[in-house]
């Protein structure tokens, strides 16, 4: 069910912005966690600009309309002043058009899921554009397990990987980790 949580992302944020932009980010949980909602404050904010982070243009690629809840082609859900949405496009085809046409700063998509969007992610790693994506697993050691983000892993294409959980209430950070697995939260184990 697509909703807003405004602010969610309000702690994550410093953990995948840097002095040279957003940091290419996955966000990793089991189902019903919060990935989508996080991702969806992540843009918003990323999109208005927070901080030093001065506004980037989006492109979101919303195969399910989960992220931006469009109806009638018009989000429903405030995804920032600077975004773009693709709605109810394929993850790869969608990217690849976002790469092709509207020159974004950032992509966003949900739940990678296929080798067509392992590859259009290759396009977007040669681009200069930055990506935020989630996926469903338990930890960076699960993700690195799955042959179809097993590449991504190993070559370090993740700068930032949050780790939610709902333990004591959905969309609690279980941890944040660089692209070595060193972890960023003071208090966390390693990935």
């Amino acid at each position: 069910l697509a909703h807003e949580q405004k602010g969610c992302a309000d702690e994550v944020l410093p953990y995948v912005i840097r002095e040279d932009g957003v940091c290419h980010t996955l966000i990793i949980s089991p189902p019903r966690c919060g990935k989508t909602t996080l991702l969806r404050d992540l843009i918003r904010q990323i999109s208005n600009g927070s901080g030093p982070l001065p506004g980037q243009t989006v492109g979101v690629v919303d195969e399910r309309s989960e992220i931006a809840g469009s109806y009638r082609g018009v989000p429903q859900n405030d995804l920032g002043i600077r975004t773009d949405v693709l709605d109810c496009c394929p993850k790869a085809l969608g990217m690849m058009m976002l790469l092709r046409s509207m020159a974004p700063q950032v992509i966003a998509v949900d739940e990678l899921g296929d080798y067509e969007d392992i590859h259009a992610i290759e396009a977007v790693k040669n681009c200069g554009c930055r990506l935020l994506a989630t996926v469903h697993g338990s930890s960076v050691e699960d993700i690195k397990a799955k042959p179809l983000l097993q590449k991504l892993v190993t070559e370090k294409f993740f700068q930032r990987y949050v780790l939610l959980w709902n333990h004591d209430r959905v969309g609690q950070i279980k941890g944040i980790f660089d692209e070595r697995g060193t972890p960023l939260l003071p208090g966390e184990s390693r990935c």
